[in-house]
Parts: structure tokens; sequence; C-alpha cells
């Protein structure tokens, strides 16, 4: 269990990341992963994530729930619920030093991925959607947050604000339940991790309605300026260190 200063830090973090999270769709995974793996350790990172961000996910479909394409949703689960469940059995028998790097590449990855996804002109349509949650259920995995690389093709599709919001936070609850039964199985989701994951899923709940007031305020250039370095900066950090 973290102590009384690591329970502030992850407190502060939780709702600066809810907030962002609500307001552009993605990031929140991003600002807590290196957060939580630096207070309880990559292993049991992924475990207390699956439980926040599914409580804060529930909180951004709130929200927005009239908004939900549901058409979009089912297709997307269609690939994404086996693809995620494959993805718990290799994070359940991966090492802490091998997740650390991963979760390096892959933040270091998304960067380019997303501007060229963003800058594609590649039209995204519904059949296409299960392959892409088959690909990204699999990568969710082993990293929870997948945001930066997910959102475009939500995009593509034609999905905006609230629309977009709600969509993808109906997605994301899909595979983290998977995800949450999985590591239950293996014994990697114990009640210190539900815990920890529910008080700073609450808090997420609190930062997403702020979110909510804050969407069309928001610089979307300034913001991503800002999510773009802190990419880089945690990349390198985890591929270095990776423990």
């Amino acid at each position: 269990m973290p102590e009384l200063g690591s329970w502030a830090v992850l407190i502060v973090g939780a709702l600066v990341a809810s907030i962002i999270g609500g307001v552009a769709g993605f990031g929140a995974g991003v600002v807590m992963l290196p957060l939580v793996a630096w207070v309880v350790g990559f292993k049991a990172a992924v475990p207390v994530l699956t439980v926040t961000m599914f409580v804060g996910n529930l909180s951004r479909l709130w929200w927005s729930r009239r908004d939900v394409d549901i058409g979009v949703v089912g297709a997307f689960l269609a690939g994404a619920v086996p693809a995620t469940a494959l993805g718990a059995v290799l994070y359940a028998g991966a090492s802490a030093e091998s997740l650390g790097r991963v979760v390096g590449f892959f933040l270091l990855a998304s960067v380019p991925l997303r501007r060229l996804l963003a800058s594609s002109r590649v039209r995204v349509r519904l059949v296409h959607f299960p392959l892409v949650g088959g690909a990204i259920g699999l990568l969710s995995a082993l990293v929870v947050t997948t945001g930066p690389v997910a959102t475009p093709f939500f995009l593509a599709y034609g999905l905006r604000r609230g629309a977009y919001l709600a969509t993808e936070a109906l997605c994301s609850t899909g595979m983290h339940v998977v995800r949450g039964v999985a590591l239950a199985r293996y014994a990697l989701l114990t009640g210190e991790t539900v815990l920890v994951g529910t008080v700073l899923g609450v808090v997420m709940f609190v930062g997403a309605w702020l979110a909510r007031r804050l969407v069309d305020r928001m610089s979307e250039r300034v913001f991503l300026v800002v999510l773009e370095s802190l990419l880089v900066v945690l990349g390198l950090q985890f591929v270095l260190v990776p423990r």
C-alpha cells in the first residue's frame, strides 16, 4: 500500500490526468502510468490502473452518455475482447524490466504514430473497427493506456466532442473489464490493488466533471505539445531505466 506522501502524489496526479483525459479524450493513462509504476512497481501498475481507468472511463461515459455510437462500440469490442484476454496472459508471464521497456518504447512510438494517423486522409469505416480493436486490445493489456494511438481512428471515422468522448470511453471500459477478469485469474488483481485503483478512480470522476466544463475552452495545440513532450521524456526514462 502507498505511504501518505505517495497517496498525495497519486491523488493529485489522478485529478490532473482525468481533466486532461476528459478534455482531449486521451492522456489520462499516460499521466497516471508512470506515477502508479513509481509508487507500486510495474507489475502492480496495470492491475491498479485497470481499476482506476475503469472508474475514470465510467465517469467520462456518464457525462456524455447520450452521444455513444453503439455501432462503433460493438465493432470495436468484437476484436478487442479476445485480443485483450490474450494480452493479459502475456502480461502475467512478463518480467517487470521487460514491461518497463515495452511501456517506454510505446510512449516514444506513440508520438510519431499519432501524428501519422492524424495527418492521414484514409477514411476509417465501421468494418475496420474489429481490426482496430484487436490491435489496440492486445497493446492495452500490456500498457493500459493506448489513447494516443486509438484516438485518430475514432476521429477519422467522424466522431467529435461528446460522441467521441463517450464512444471511446465505452470501448475502453469493455477492455478494462476483460483485462480485470484475466488478471484476477492470475492473482494479479488483489484487494490492495482494487482499493488503490478505486480511490484514484473516484478522484478521476471529479476531474471528468471539471473537464466537461473546460472542453470548449482549452487550446488543443497547447495540450498536444505538452502531452507529446511528456510522452518523450517518460518514454526515454522507461527505456533507459526500466525498473
